[in-house]
């Protein structure tokens, strides 16, 4: 009698190669939470040493921004060139020379080069290769795995800014910029050492968005789809929604009347209702199409971000819009990129998705980074952040509805089948 074939669950889950999560948490830790989400712990003190204004330094943390933007597109030829290891190898090395520099600034130009660079390597070797490179090896839990590793950058975010600002209490800001980017520099060819040579293959079954159309289309074929430009717009949208809430919670609660360091814990708690609401989601996105569970997200966002509307009332409505806020904003605050990056896959395929999802985030990271500055001028005109929050549930409400024409396409029959 010939032997059952082993069944995909469980055991064979448990074959996928959860280890590269290591490495990949490793350079979120280190690029995302010491550098990006640390940037604005340096900046007041440098503020203060230099006299710079508020809005000449505010040019740093855009040039970070923008340069990953720009790294995202050199993600795909990198990887070309230099193979999956080397290329994030290349990034965080990039990123811990520039960020190491950074601690010799004596003029903003110095400062905001430094940052633009740094910003580019982190591109490379930080969100895009890392989702391109789980969504290839994992099969069963692609979801989760994609979740595991935003949540280890949003955990990153929620601590390593305090290790941050515990160091250059020590040893001052310098000499923090020099052990942040030394530790990049000897991250970097751990990364060629560990990562593998290509994104490699789950020895469980492929899923049905896999087989039979693993190459995918090419990038022409994919720029020409109606869905891929619905999926970035919607994407766009809500980076753009998200950043505006995003860096001007603090002061909004503030004018609200609610003190600076109970504002500040709530922001804190928001953002760590991230980390259950990733692995949540990630549950849900291996057992639920990521078609059906993208516009619902974006659904959620836009709930959340009506919520914080009424943060601050007083009596228990207040209450309930504030646990609403935390509760929904802050939960799917990881999960349009993850949810979106499945749904692009599920859409294109693999034979070009690193490039094509290069091309969504660095569009996704230009105009997320106008957000700050477009908040701060509605706020001006209006006299409040409300407004422009209603603005936002609004736009997301509606890029919730256009969430639903990012349609897969459909494949063509195998030759053979009958």
């Amino acid at each position: 009698m010939m032997p059952s074939p082993p069944l995909p669950g469980a055991e064979a889950a448990a074959r996928e190669p959860w280890g590269v999560l290591v490495p990949l948490s490793l350079v979120g830790f280190l690029l995302i939470g010491a550098m990006l989400t640390s940037l604005s712990i340096y900046t007041v003190v440098m503020q203060a040493q230099f006299g710079w204004s508020a809005t000449a330094l505010g040019a740093g943390p855009v040039a970070l921004l923008v340069g990953m933007s720009a790294g995202n597109l050199f993600v795909s030829p990198a990887m070309r060139r230099f193979g999956l290891p080397g290329s994030f190898a290349f990034g965080c090395a990039l990123a811990g020379v520039a960020w190491a520099a950074a601690g010799l600034s004596a003029t903003l130009v110095q400062f905001v080069t430094a940052m633009a660079l740094a910003g580019l390597g982190a591109g490379m070797a930080t969100i895009v290769p890392g989702i391109a490179l789980l969504t290839q090896a994992f099969h069963l839990r692609r979801g989760l795995a994609i979740a595991l590793f935003i949540g280890s950058c949003s955990l990153a975010s929620a601590t390593m800014p305090l290790a941050t600002n515990l160091l250059i209490e020590r040893i001052g800001w310098r000499a923090t910029f020099w052990i942040v980017g030394g530790a990049a520099l000897v991250l970097a060819p751990a990364l060629w050492r560990f990562l593998p040579p290509a994104a490699p293959e789950a020895s469980a079954p492929r899923s049905s968005t896999d087989a039979p159309h693993l190459s995918g289309l090419e990038r022409g074929q994919a720029l020409r789809l109606p869905a891929f430009w619905v999926l970035t717009l919607v994407l766009t949208l809500s980076q753009l929604c998200m950043n505006g809430v995003l860096f001007n919670i603090v002061a909004f609660l503030q004018d609200r009347g609610i003190p600076s360091s109970r504002a500040v814990t709530l922001y804190s708690l928001t953002n760590f209702m991230s980390l259950p609401g990733l692995l949540i989601g990630g549950y849900a996105s291996d057992r639920i199409p990521a078609r059906v569970l993208f516009p619902l997200i974006i659904l959620a966002q836009a709930g959340g971000t009506l919520a914080l509307v009424g943060v601050g009332m007083p009596g228990v409505w207040g209450a309930i819009v504030t646990a609403a806020f935390v509760l929904v904003w802050g939960g799917v605050a990881g999960l349009p990129a993850q949810a979106g990056s499945l749904l692009l896959r599920d859409i294109v395929g693999g034979a070009q998705f690193a490039a094509l999802l290069g091309i969504v985030f660095t569009v996704n990271g230009f105009v997320g980074a106008l957000a700050p500055g477009l908040t701060g001028w509605l706020r001006d005109a209006a006299g409040d952040y409300r407004d422009a929050f209603i603005l936002f549930a609004g736009l997301l409400a509606a890029a919730s509805v256009g969430a639903l024409w990012c349609r897969v396409q459909p494949k063509p029959a195998i030759s053979g089948e009958g």
